[in-house]
């Protein structure tokens, strides 16, 4: 349903038909949504006179989230070196006990467990691990 006449969100709520609505339930989280989205709209309005009246603080933002994200990389970047690291060294004392020498671990140090650590790089661009599944629930 694509009109070129309708150029604004209160154009096309005109046009549309109305919701269907069959329940008082129905209505009243219909008018719940519609209080919320006015929230939205009028926060939207409030935030960009807010940016114009006030470069300074959109500037000081902008750093901090860059300077954030700086900061959020070389931390996964130290994280990673040392998960290699800790598994190289589980891997190498491994090595030297299939091969019949001594081991600087002891048999029950948790240390042997870091030669299964994931070591790979595949990590998503908002710097999120998706490791748990807290959507599932």
């Amino acid at each position: 349903m694509n009109f070129d006449d309708i150029h604004t969100l209160q154009q096309a709520l005109d046009v549309a038909p109305p919701p269907r609505l069959r329940t008082a339930q129905d209505r009243a989280e219909h008018a719940e949504r519609q209080r919320r989205l006015l929230v939205a709209h009028e926060d939207e309005r409030t935030m960009a006179k807010w940016r114009r009246r006030h470069p300074e603080d959109v500037t000081y933002e902008q750093a901090y989230w860059a300077r954030r994200r700086e900061e959020d990389t070389q931390r996964r970047r130290a994280e990673r070196l040392d998960r290699r690291r800790r598994k190289a060294l589980a891997i190498s004392q491994c090595g030297i006990v299939q091969n019949g020498g001594q081991s600087i671990f002891s048999a029950d140090d948790d240390r042997w467990l870091d030669m299964w650590i994931d070591t790979s790089d595949q990590t998503s661009e908002d710097g999120d691990d998706d490791d748990d599944d807290d959507d599932w629930e």
